[in-house]
C-alpha cells in the first residue's frame, strides 16, 4: 500500500505533481511561457493557489515531528523604491527584536512577486532574520548584465535603510552585519554567488556573507566576473541541485561549487534532491520545488504570475529540505562552526522523514566530491536553446513593419 504523506507545519498554494511526465511539462510550459514573454510581454491572470494536503516531517518511523514553534508571531514588511533597483523588507515583529541577522533572498529570473517565495520568506523571518527581498529586474525589460549592478545598488540601500534605524517615523530592526548571509534561486542563486565573490572587494561595501546558499543555479546569460575564486575562505557554502530540473540541469551548480576555490571541503557542500512518488503529494526534485507560495505577499506584479502562483507547493521537500538545510547552514555559519561540524550526524542534511506506512522519504545525495554525484539530465537545461536569438526575435517583432 502506498504511503500518505505525514502533516507538517503549514499548508501552501500549489498544484499537486502526478508523474514524470507532468514535471517535463511543468519545466516546459514554464519555458515556453518565458519565451512567449520575451516576445509578448505582459501579466498573466491571477492563480488561484490550491493546498498542499500533505507534507513529510522528519520524525520516528511514521510519526510527524512537531516543527519547532517560531520566535516570532509577526512579519512586516515594506516595499521601498521603484524599479529594478526597488526592493522588499521583511521585519519579525510580535516580539520586535532589537537587532537580527540580515538575509538577502536573490528570485529566480521573472520571480520578482515575493508571494512565490512567501512560505520561505515567513518561515525566515518568523525564525528572527530580516530579509531582504531585491528585485534586480523590470520583468522582461531588464537585461541579464544590470541583474548584478541593480541587486547590489538595493542591497547597499536597504543595509542604510536599517542602519538609520527608522524610516518616515517606522522603526526598523537594526541589522546585524556580523550575521550575513545570501540565499538564491535559479538566476538568484548565480546572482548571490556573484555577490558572495564582490563581498571579497573593500569598495563593494556590503558585509562578509557568513553563508551562501545557492538553490537550483543557473544563468540567462553568461558573466565570469567577478570570478568566484573570490568568495571568501571562511563562508560556508551549500549548491543545491534537483535531479528532474530540466529548466537549468546542474551545470551552473557544478561550476559554482569547483570555482569557489578559497572554500575548503570542511565548509561547502554539494546536494542532489531526489524525487519520491511513493505517496501522494509525490515529492518532485523539480525546477519549481523550492517555491512556497504565500498569497498574503503577493504585489499582483510578474510576468508568469498566474503560473508560478499555482506552482507553489509546500511539502516536505520544503519543511525537512531547503529550509531545515537552510536553517542549519545559519546556525553554523553564525555559531562559527564548520558543515562538517553539523554533519557529523550525516543525517543532519539527508533526512527528509517517513510516509505514513513507514517507508523512508527518498533522502538527497550530499558530498563534498562532485564525482560522487549524479548527473542531472540534460545537464544544461533547457539552455539548450539559444536565449540570445530569442532575445533578437523580441527586438525583431518590436520593430514597425
Amino acid at each position: 500500500m502506498r504511503g500518505k504523506a505525514m502533516a507538517g507545519e503549514r499548508s501552501g498554494g500549489g498544484l499537486s505533481r502526478r508523474s514524470i511526465g507532468r514535471g517535463w511539462a511543468r519545466a516546459l510550459t514554464l519555458a515556453a511561457a518565458s519565451a512567449i514573454a520575451l516576445i509578448a510581454p505582459g501579466n498573466s491572470g491571477a492563480g488561484e493557489p490550491g493546498k498542499d494536503r500533505s507534507s513529510t516531517s522528519p520524525g520516528d518511523r511514521g510519526q510527524a515531528a512537531a516543527p519547532p514553534a517560531p520566535k516570532h508571531a509577526g512579519v512586516r514588511r515594506f516595499e521601498i523604491g521603484q524599479g529594478p533597483r526597488s526592493y522588499w523588507l521583511f521585519e519579525p515583529e510580535g516580539p520586535k527584536p532589537d537587532s537580527a541577522p540580515v538575509l538577502v533572498f536573490l528570485h529566480g529570473w521573472f520571480s520578482v512577486n515575493p508571494a512565490f517565495y512567501g512560505a520561505w520568506i515567513d518561515h525566515l523571518v518568523r525564525d528572527g532574520n530580516v530579509v531582504i527581498f531585491p528585485r534586480y529586474q523590470n520583468d522582461v525589460g531588464t537585461l541579464p548584465k544590470d541583474f548584478l549592478p541593480n541587486a547590489m545598488a538595493a542591497i547597499h540601500d536597504a543595509l542604510g535603510v536599517l542602519s538609520i534605524g527608522s524610516e518616515r517615523g517606522v522603526p526598523h530592526v537594526r541589522p546585524d552585519t556580523r550575521r550575513f548571509a545570501l540565499i538564491g534561486h535559479s538566476a538568484g542563486a548565480n546572482l548571490a554567488a556573484q555577490v558572495a565573490a564582490l563581498s571579497a572587494d573593500p569598495h563593494a561595501a556590503i558585509p562578509v556573507p557568513r553563508a551562501l546558499l545557492a538553490i537550483l543555479p543557473g544563468e540567462v546569460l553568461p558573466r565570469r566576473h567577478p570570478t568566484l575564486d573570490h568568495i571568501p575562505p571562511d563562508t560556508l557554502m551549500i549548491v543545491a541541485v534537483g535531479e528532474e530540473d530540466i529548466v537549468v540541469g546542474d551545470q551552473r551548480g557544478r561550476e559554482i561549487f569547483a570555482e569557489a576555490t578559497a572554500i575548503p571541503a570542511s565548509r561547502k557542500r554539494f546536494i542532489l534532491f531526489r524525487s519520491d512518488r511513493h505517496g501522494f503529494p509525490p515529492l518532485i526534485a523539480d525546477h519549481m520545488a523550492p517555491t512556497g507560495t504565500d498569497p498574503k505577499l503577493d504585489n499582483g506584479e510578474g510576468v508568469l504570475r498566474g503560473l508560478q502562483l499555482s506552482m507553489g507547493e509546500v511539502n516536505a521537500m520544503d519543511h525537512a529540505g531547503f529550509w531545515r538545510i537552510t536553517d542549519l547552514t545559519l546556525r553554523a555559519a553564525f555559531d562559527g562552526r564548520t558543515l562538517d561540524d553539523v554533519s557529523r550526524d550525516p543525517e543532519q542534511f539527508r533526512h527528509l522523514g517517513y510516509w505514513s506506512d513507514g517507508r523512508r522519504v527518498t533522502p538527497p545525495i550530499v558530498d563534498t566530491n562532485l564525482d560522487a554525484v549524479p548527473r542531472v539530465v540534460p545537464g544544461n537545461g533547457l539552455k539548450i536553446f539559444p536565449w540570445s536569438n530569442l532575445r533578437r526575435v523580441a527586438l525583431d517583432a518590436s520593430r514597425p513593419r
